[in-house]
């Protein structure tokens, strides 16, 4: 009996460890961490200086956060786009061919907004600092998302199938 539960406190002690890792892996995502990082890359990788980036950051941070609202609602309305109130007895058979095609010209519409904003902008940044400068830093941003796609951990996702 005592053999036993010996044991079991080993057993206990060498996978707690294992089981906290695990857990601080999975903590909620850090949105100022990874903001960070990225005007870090993007500083460098576009060659900013720090008044560039002190002109640049807070009109690129504002651009961002329109962007992504608007991308909420999109996604709001891909998840359930009949349904303002998203009740839990949402049918899709209930919705006529008006209401689906309603839904698909506001999300077209949303998705134009987020390009107005953009542009609007992105005309606001190249007054700021120089166009290659913009441009650099645009392009930057894309390779920082790229980067961490690719870096982003594979645990527990399945695989697409093979598409034949």
């Amino acid at each position: 009996m005592r053999r036993s539960i010996i044991i079991i406190a080993l057993c206990l002690f060498a996978v707690l460890p294992i089981i906290a890792q695990r857990q601080d892996k999975h903590k909620g995502f850090d949105f100022d961490e990874f903001r960070q990082k990225m005007e870090l890359f993007i500083t460098e990788e576009a060659g900013l200086t720090p008044e560039d980036a002190q002109k640049f950051f807070p009109i690129f941070r504002e651009m961002k956060e329109k962007q992504m609202k608007l991308g909420h609602k999109i996604k709001k309305l891909k998840k359930d786009p009949l349904d303002d109130d998203y009740d839990d007895d949402y049918n899709d058979d209930d919705k006529d061919e008006d209401e689906w095609a309603e839904a698909v010209i506001e999300i077209e519409e949303l998705k134009v907004k987020q390009a107005q904003i953009g542009e609007t902008y992105i005309k606001r940044l190249c007054k700021t600092i120089s166009g290659e400068k913009v441009f650099k830093a645009l392009k930057a941003e894309d390779t920082f998302h790229r980067q961490i796609l690719k870096n982003f951990p594979r645990e527990g996702r399945k695989q697409l199938p093979a598409i034949r």
